[in-house]
């Protein structure tokens, strides 16, 4: 008798009301606790969540591999120059590398190798490669007398001599003007680019690294960018696609306080009218749903979930769908934009008007000034690699931190099922 007065004693202790939240709290702990061992899991790589590792973020998961590839390349390359078979028609892509000598390690050649390896006849046949070296003195970089320089570039375009520009260009040098040598020799290779008649041209920084087929994959991007501005009003303009952007600008950006803020107290109101609703049609069923423990789930269990939602980061629970997209805001860097040829001249004309600046910023303020639509590749054809910055000194710390995260989730198999080239 006594045992079985203390077992009752104890379901009754047991459902008592308060204790009913109690445990709902302790379960609700337990499974906050396994969720938040798995956000660790899956969110480390991601800059706009709190459980993001800068130990293991940066790994070169899939840019080791390239890597390896673009070096085997570009050592194997031997024998006779061969220049490039002109066509009547003009090439469908120029590609426009401008190159200038960094401290340490040069990043270029595995850049170029990384564009041309596993390229067939047909593909390399409808690029044109102009390679800017960007010193008044071309002997200067010490790429140049390397081998795979007489064999991959078209042309090897240099500055003019004894001329004003020339004149300009030698008071930048020696003075450290890093910042308006980039944007001169960016518009004066771009201009040249425009010279070849191709249909559309990329601009390429040094220091980037292409994933393998990313011709045939941008032939596919120029695709679906063409079907989506059919859908836009005929006066909408695109002005570049962009082949690379970084990951720390695309978290959740404080000036969207407002809109976060609406959707946590959506949700918010919507689970617990839900929870309130199911209670009031099914009260036998969910008897323990008592006031208490409705208090307990929409004050404490709900908003810790919403919570948790933003800890985990931008990109990983709302990560942009792969294919292409629009990146009007949040969009960096430079690495890589592709152009329409019919926006070129526009450009070149705006970046005459420019003195100084980084290329960026400046093409974000024609956009911006223009009202452009900005598409995306997602995820990104490129790489950044540099840890030392063709701009002089003071830009290491940012050349390093620049990184696309998203990049590194491409397999190491290589996709066969590309679009043709179109013409």
């Amino acid at each position: 008798m006594h045992l079985s007065q203390r077992a009752f004693r104890m379901r009754h202790y047991h459902n008592l009301p308060g204790m009913r939240t109690v445990w709902i709290l302790v379960a609700f702990s337990a499974f906050y606790a396994l969720t938040l061992l798995y956000c660790r899991t899956i969110s480390y790589r991601d800059p706009s969540s709190v459980f993001f590792d800068a130990n293991r973020a940066y790994d070169r998961l899939y840019s080791g591999h390239r890597i390896e590839q673009a070096n085997t390349y570009i050592a194997s390359i031997d024998g006779p120059h061969q220049q490039r078979l002109s066509n009547l028609e003009s090439p469908f892509l120029c590609l426009g590398i401008a190159t200038v000598a960094r401290r340490g390690t040069q990043y270029v050649r595995t850049t170029v190798a990384s564009l041309f390896a596993g390229l067939s006849k047909e593909e390399r046949s409808s690029i044109f490669f102009d390679l800017l070296i960007g010193h008044t003195d071309p002997a200067e970089h010490p790429i140049f007398a390397e081998r795979w320089l007489d064999i991959l570039p078209d042309r090897i375009l240099q500055y003019p001599k004894d001329t004003a520009e020339s004149a300009q260009v030698i008071a930048w040098e020696e003075g450290g003007w890093y910042r308006n040598k980039s944007i001169h020799d960016y518009r004066y290779l771009l201009s040249d680019c425009y010279a070849t008649g191709a249909r559309y041209i990329a601009m390429v920084e040094d220091d980037t690294l292409a994933v393998e087929g990313w011709f045939q994959r941008l032939l596919h991007a120029l695709d679906i960018v063409r079907a989506k501005m059919d859908k836009y009003p005929s006066d909408e303009r695109w002005i570049y696609l962009r082949l690379f952007y970084t990951d720390d600008l695309l978290g959740w950006n404080s000036e969207q306080w407002a809109t976060y803020l609406f959707w946590s107290f959506l949700v918010w109101i919507s689970v617990s009218t839900v929870i309130y609703a199911s209670k009031r049609r099914f009260p036998r069923q969910l008897e323990f749903i008592n006031a208490e423990v409705m208090a307990s789930l929409s004050l404490v269990c709900i908003p810790a979930m919403i919570l948790l939602f933003f800890m985990a980061g931008k990109q990983t629970m709302m990560p942009l769908s792969p294919g292409v997209q629009e990146m009007n805001k949040y969009g960096c860097c430079s690495q890589g934009f592709v152009y329409s040829r019919d926006m070129v001249p526009h450009i070149l004309d705006k970046l005459k008007l420019e003195t100084k600046g980084l290329v960026d910023m400046q093409m974000e303020k024609i956009a911006d000034a223009g009202k452009y639509i900005r598409w995306a590749v997602v995820p990104p054809l490129l790489q950044h690699i540099g840890a030392t910055s063709s701009k002089g000194y003071g830009f290491d710390d940012n050349a390093r931190q620049i990184w696309s995260f998203r990049y590194e989730q491409y397999r190491f198999d290589k996709d066969t099922n590309y679009p043709k080239i179109k013409g």
